[in-house]
């Protein structure tokens, strides 16, 4: 398992199926969920991120995304606490890029 992703877990999650596991991982390398929060974030739109804060964390999970997972949780739960969220942002852009670059090696 590396930082970033489980692919056991993920595989778990289709039953096995590596081809499935990659068209999915395929979709949400396409979904752009990140910089969506981060457009949504910074144009001041609290409802909207907080509601794709929350898709993000569920996609995330499905597919065993594991640092993403966490910080989508992370910025859910600040926006939901009137908390800072700037720097947990960085730190989904640096994961997220991370993950990105594990999906396309499998």
């Amino acid at each position: 398992m590396s930082k970033y992703i489980d692919t056991a877990g993920g595989l778990t999650r289709v039953g096995g199926n590596m081809a499935l596991y990659k068209k999915l991982l395929g979709k949400f390398k396409d979904g752009n969920y990140r910089e969506r929060l981060d457009e949504l974030l910074r144009a001041g739109n609290k409802e909207e991120a907080m509601a794709m804060a929350h898709t993000l964390k569920g996609v995330a999970a499905n597919l065993s995304l594991t640092e993403v997972n966490s910080l989508a949780l992370q910025i859910e739960s600040a926006l939901k606490n009137e908390g800072a969220w700037d720097e947990l942002l960085a730190r989904l852009a640096e994961a997220s890029d991370a993950t990105l670059r594990e999906i396309e090696e499998l």
